[in-house]
């Protein structure tokens, strides 16, 4: 089939969506109740009759030379690949993993990028009846960089923005029978400047691609107006956007474990649309603590028959900042949290739901109440699990312009260029309109270290007519507008943070609001570093609203052979080495020490000794901790010389104590270490160490010794031989020295100086 592929959409900086569908929240339609109740909501889009994934199978042509691309041109004449949708190009064979930090692949000059990129065609063939009296859809959810969409020769539309979703209406290009989707993929696009995050940069359709049909009338969007009254009391409005060509009927029904709770109707048709009201509900709220969630269910209907049907879930939560002071549900919660990057070492971005259901499970268990997702929305499918499984997120817009700064010396090159206004602004709204139901949406970010402000005020003030759930953007702390809604900074000195939870010691800005390390305790190497200081400060003070670790897991590449490569080994024309190596986990979520350090740091209880008398506190807010506590005292030699089991089940913020019946006075140890366990699965554990007047004395031998000193160094001479001692102040430097490691170079501080 012919096609014209010489748009330039991709170099028009104008341009950045074209025919595109107004941004709606993420949702899958189904036919009937039985179907949508057959299904559950991680496999809802592959089960549903009213959708089609087109994941899997493709033709696929790579063009090193986008400009290769003639201006009439045939698929017939084109040499195609098969490849698997999902996937990206640099983990398919296509172009080599190229791993940066803070720079471009080119050299930055915005919006100016090498027109002459690679580019990758892909098709697609399906059958379908075009007079079945459907309407098409076309959902991507995730294509990285920009892409042209052609349907049987025609030009459908245009979209930039890597990880957001973009949709097209089909049914102006569609025929029977067989129809050829065909989507041309660019590398680069002025939309690149906005996405120079800290990872492996790849491209390609790593998301899956829907194709949703609904009837003439039909749900298109909704969105969920839900008020806090009192304690448990909330008021819910469901506000629907319809595509009607008829009068019908609009039925919501709140399900709570199965059984409908309460429903509502209303008489909807073109131009009359009047949001679901519930009234005053009682309800459980939901927290990261206690994830309780009711299912809404939307029906449409015609004259009694159901058009179509929707189902997602509903949170009743309570956001407010009181002072500086972050009240989620009327308390002052802390979020202990970790940054988290699309990555898997065979895939890159392309992550599958068993993926992301693992990623958050891992992350429940390693005493994770809060996950960034860094740097843009992930796939919705994602925040459904955090709703479920119970994660406060920091939802974060795909943007990042680093290079502006690291090679450009413009900083505010984009961010406070107003002809980028509308690009920012179109990244934040995609993400809010999509994600705006989730429960587990605690904070919205505007992207990650773009430095200015300009842009990020248009998109704060945009967002605040929007939602009630309060903005953070760390990059302006480094600007006059100081922050936005909590005061958002990356990796502070501990004694700041000290200063800040005891209230003193800092200008008054630092205190004005709440206190939020969106980035803190770098895990490279043997990271995360002194963690229990930052944490114990969260702890001690409401001010202090908590932080994400960086990061989650490592990013790598690994090999049929069982290597693993990093930046640099792929022949890259510039890179940032082994920086990608930063993770609490290994590429295979194998954990890092660090992964075990942070499960104790960010444990739910806590326990204190004084005497013989062991009090625990319960540092959760909404729900008892329950735990059994295995408390033994060791020896000097790791010997266990007492054991007991105290079974805990403390009231959120309360505190329960215990005595060990342990003589104190008359045996030698170490050391007690407690070990919590739940339902017989690890918790958390802590270790507190006694003076060391309980260590067995230990003699010198009757060896004659002699030391002398003078400006050289110290001389030691024992038994007639002579032993010089020099000082030293290094130590074999480790991956998160690799700044402070040349000073200690230019310092001369080596252990041979």
């Amino acid at each position: 089939m012919k096609y014209n592929f010489k748009t330039d959409n991709y170099k028009n900086f104008k341009t950045y969506s074209v025919n595109q569908l107004v941004p709606r929240s993420y949702f899958i339609p189904f036919g009937t109740p039985e179907k949508l109740f057959e299904s559950d909501f991680a496999s809802e889009r592959y089960s549903s009759d009213r959708v089609c994934c087109l994941s899997g199978e493709w033709e696929f042509s790579y063009y090193p030379d986008c400009t290769a691309l003639q201006r009439e041109i045939d698929t017939a004449d084109i040499s195609f690949d098969r490849i698997t949708v999902p996937s990206v190009w640099q983990f398919t064979g296509y172009e080599k993993p190229y791993y940066l930090n803070t720079r471009y692949q080119f050299k930055p000059d915005p919006p100016n990028f090498p027109v002459d990129c690679p580019a990758g065609v892909y098709r697609k063939t399906f059958e379908l009846d075009s007079a079945d009296g459907y309407i098409y859809t076309l959902s991507l959810l995730g294509v990285a960089g920009a892409y042209d969409v052609f349907l049987n020769g025609s030009f459908v539309g245009y979209n930039e923005g890597s990880h957001n979703t973009a949709e097209f209406e089909l049914n102006a290009f569609l025929k029977d029978g067989e129809n050829e989707l065909v989507i041309v993929n660019y590398k680069w696009s002025n939309g690149t400047y906005l996405e120079c995050q800290d990872m492996f940069r790849n491209n390609g359709i790593f998301r899956d691609v829907l194709l949703i049909k609904t009837a003439e009338n039909s749900i298109y969007d909704f969105e969920n107006d839900i008020k806090y009254i009192a304690e448990n009391r909330y008021s819910f409005k469901v506000k629907p956007a319809l595509k009607l060509s008829d009068s019908c009927v609009l039925t919501a029904f709140l399900y709570d474990d199965g059984n409908c709770v309460a429903s509502v109707s209303a008489d909807v048709g073109q131009g009359v649309i009047t949001p679901l009201d519930f009234g005053e509900l009682e309800v459980n709220e939901w927290s990261a603590e206690s994830p309780y969630l009711y299912d809404l269910v939307l029906m449409l209907s015609k004259e009694g028959e159901v058009c179509e049907c929707i189902r997602r879930f509903v949170g009743f939560k309570h956001i407010e900042i009181k002072g500086n002071v972050f009240y989620f549900n009327n308390k002052p919660i802390k979020l202990l949290g970790v940054n988290h990057h699309d990555t898997d070492e065979k895939k890159g971005y392309a992550m599958s739901p068993e993926d992301i259901k693992r990623d958050v499970e891992i992350c429940k268990n390693y005493n994770v109440n809060c996950i960034r997702t860094s740097h843009y929305p992930p796939d919705p499918l994602m925040l459904d699990f955090c709703d479920v499984y119970g994660i406060y997120v920091v939802d974060e817009a795909d943007i990042e312009t680093h290079g502006c700064f690291s090679e450009l010396k413009k900083p505010g090159a984009c961010s406070h260029n107003p002809e980028w206004e509308e690009h920012y602004l179109d990244r934040v709204l995609k993400m809010f309109e999509r994600d705006k139901n989730h429960p587990s949406v605690t904070m919205w970010s505007l992207g990650n270290e773009s430095w200015g402000y300009k842009n990020q005020d248009s998109c704060y003030a945009a967002l605040k007519k929007l939602t009630d759930v309060p903005i953070q953007y760390e990059g302006v702390c480094r600007t006059r507008r100081w922050a936005y809604d909590v005061i958002s900074q990356m990796y502070p000195w501990q004694g700041r943070i000290k200063k800040l939870a005891e209230g003193h010691g800092l200008a008054k800005k630092y205190y004005d609001k709440p206190y939020f390390m969106c980035e803190y305790a770098h895990a490279m190497g043997v990271g995360a570093g002194e963690l229990e200081t930052y944490v114990s400060a969260f702890l001690s003070a409401d001010n202090m609203l908590g932080g994400c670790i960086w990061e989650f897991a490592d990013h790598a590449v690994l090999h049929s052979d069982g290597s693993y490569t990093y930046g640099g080994d792929h022949g890259e024309e510039k890179h940032d080495g082994n920086f990608c190596v930063d993770g609490l986990f290994f590429p295979d979520r194998t954990p890092h020490s660090g992964a075990k350090q942070m499960k104790n740091c960010y444990r739910p209880i806590r326990a204190s000794l004084s005497g013989s008398t062991l009090t625990f506190r319960n540092i959760n807010y909404f729900t008892n901790a329950l735990a059994n506590a295995e408390c033994r005292i060791l020896d000097f030699e790791g010997k266990e010389i007492y054991r007991k089991d105290i079974p805990l089940d403390i009231a959120p913020q309360e505190s329960v104590s215990a005595v060990l019946d342990f003589d104190f006075s008359s045996s030698e140890y170490d050391c007690l270490v407690i070990n919590y366990t739940q339902d017989g699965s690890e918790l958390a554990g802590e270790c507190f160490g006694f003076d060391k007047k309980h260590k067995p004395e230990v003699k010198a031998g009757e060896s004659e010794y002699k030391i002398t000193a003078d400006e050289s160094g110290i001389t030691l001479l024992v038994n007639g031989s002579e032993l010089r001692l020099g000082a030293s102040v290094y130590r074999a430097p480790l991956d998160n020295d690799r700044h402070p490691d040349k000073l200690w170079e230019k310092l001369k501080l080596g252990g041979e100086h």
